[in-house]
């Protein structure tokens, strides 16, 4: 009876232990994409498009929010819940603010050194998460390569 104890008494700080770190995890990656991002790159419907479509657009991460702007026009604010432990990373994308609030967006995310991350986020409302990190044409995926503001 007393080994059973032990025994069960282990399972759960063990999982406890495995939440933790899962927390410590998501926890760094929320301090990695903090700060305000330039778009530097954004395919939709299978196609690059033209710098002129991204120039003056910004993200700006502080801990799980998060706000998506055109010069200094809100476009998009909400929260993102991020997991690093997916292969490609996952993140989830709730709308609080614009023309899809209240919406979901399911994406995938990279990172490419320190100051740079590629996103591929479905269409806001999908219930699909994009498993590539590409744009086909007819499909509402977009991509966004993002590089951190100096």
């Amino acid at each position: 009876m007393n080994r059973t104890l032990v025994l069960l008494g282990a399972m759960l700080l063990l999982c406890n232990m495995s939440a933790w770190a899962q927390d410590d995890a998501v926890a760094k990656e929320d301090k990695k994409f903090e700060g305000t991002w330039n778009v530097v790159a954004m395919d939709a419907n299978g196609k690059k498009m033209p710098e002129e479509a991204f120039a003056d657009m910004t993200f700006t991460f502080k801990g799980k929010t998060y706000e998506q702007k055109v010069g200094d026009m809100l476009v998009e604010a909400g929260k993102q819940d991020l997991d690093p432990s997916k292969k490609p990373m996952h993140m989830d994308i709730t709308v609080s603010e614009g023309d899809t609030k209240g919406k979901k967006q399911l994406a995938i995310y990279e990172w490419d050194g320190a100051d740079t991350v590629k996103i591929c986020a479905a269409d806001h409302g999908d219930a699909k998460r994009p498993e590539k990190f590409e744009s086909k044409e007819g499909a509402r995926d977009m991509v966004f390569v993002l590089k951190r503001k100096k």
